[in-house]
């Protein structure tokens, strides 16, 4: 898929020496007492971006200080020559690269839910000045990275456990030796997985921060504290304060059990496949003992599968509560509203501004 320069974007500032029109063709008297290499970086030209495989370009957006390409099933960050080499020292290097940040695109229930529910309801016009839409957006696509790394990690788990599960009644029908299905670095591979959960809830901590931030709440907060703060705002009965309230739990086992895998404690138990006295086999499990944050043994392919279930409904639902909460009052009467499924543009964002414009509103998409 080719993809030219100006598709979008009428100008691009590049590195700190000149702006330009991308795609324009510069006059020949302009041309001709420029370096070679200022030929080349000041040209308009093309790229191949990605793959067919990555169907058609959706979008180019610049979100957080990045050009990203967005695609039916891949998303790539463009980037320009001139900011890796704003002096124009090095006339090899091409003047546009680009590289695949997520191997998913608008098709993805996960992108939709998260990156185009985001795109679509934090933007400027809807917040005071004091909300920076552009940082949380860049935000989003940390949030977005973390999301789809935890989906492999978790997918290639369940993947991993059900092979194992079949060879193992493969063998029993065959005479022999007895051998014990086996998950190898059983702990390791839970460590990686609640290291990325982790990490989702601290980015999405930094997201609400943009928020509440004279609330007292940091980088460095917690859902637990997060939950307080909103209490003292709304009061306990309040709509986003039962929402928050129940995913404190969630968020609190996810915690310690990065933090007792990360650290070997002994609240954090995990154990592969076992036999019982029956003959019967059990799965891995996993358990949580930590202070009042408990959680009874549990298959770990179910745990995380709610894992990763919770997380995107849990950062997709604070994306609403968070735009419909914090909307200007002034101008414009906007509201957070689900999108009827019959008017959403893309079946999978169902949040957006709503405006007392025509009969039934007008969502804006």
């Amino acid at each position: 898929m080719k993809i030219s320069a100006n598709r979008k974007i009428s100008t691009l500032k590049c590195g700190t020496h000149h702006s330009q029109t991308v795609g324009s063709n510069l006059k020949t008297d302009i041309m001709k007492d420029k370096r070679p290499i200022d030929k080349i970086r000041d040209s308009g030209g093309h790229a191949d971006i990605g793959t067919e495989e990555d169907g058609a370009i959706i979008e180019m957006k610049n979100i957080g200080d990045r050009l990203l390409i967005i695609k039916e099933r891949a998303i790539y960050e463009m980037v320009f020559a001139d900011s890796i080499d704003p002096e124009r020292t090095n006339i090899n290097l091409p003047p546009t690269i680009h590289k695949l940040i997520i191997d998913k695109g608008t098709e993805s229930e996960v992108v939709s839910r998260i990156l185009l529910t985001a795109k679509t309801i934090f933007k400027s016009e809807y917040f005071p000045d004091n909300i920076n839409c552009d940082k949380i957006l860049g935000l989003t696509i940390d949030l977005l990275s973390e999301i789809s790394l935890l989906e492999k990690e978790i997918d290639e788990y369940i993947t991993k456990e059900l092979k194992v599960s079949n060879k193992y009644e493969k063998r029993k029908e065959q005479k022999g030796s007895y051998e014990l299905p086996s998950i190898v670095n059983l702990e390791s591979v839970c460590k990686t997985i609640f290291q990325k959960a982790d990490h989702i809830e601290q980015t999405l901590m930094e997201i609400i921060t943009q928020f509440y931030a004279d609330k007292g709440l940091t980088k460095q907060s917690h859902f637990p504290k997060f939950h307080e703060v909103l209490i003292s705002m709304y009061g306990e009965e309040d709509g986003f304060v039962k929402f928050i309230s129940n995913t404190v739990y969630f968020m609190q086992v996810t915690r310690q059990l990065r933090n007792g895998l990360d650290h070997r404690l002994k609240t954090v138990t995990v154990k592969d496949f076992e036999i019982q006295k029956d003959g019967n086999i059990f799965s891995p499990t996993i358990e949580l003992n930590y202070k009042e944050v408990k959680l009874e043994r549990i298959s770990l392919n179910e745990l995380l599968k709610i894992t990763k279930t919770n997380l995107i409904d849990i950062i997709e639902t604070t994306f609403a509560y968070l735009a419909g909460y914090n909307v200007k009052t002034e101008g414009m009467p906007y509201q957070m509203r689900e999108i009827p499924e019959e008017k959403r543009r893309n079946n999978f964002v169902k949040y957006s501004f709503w405006m007392p414009i025509g009969e039934g509103g007008f969502y804006c998409q």
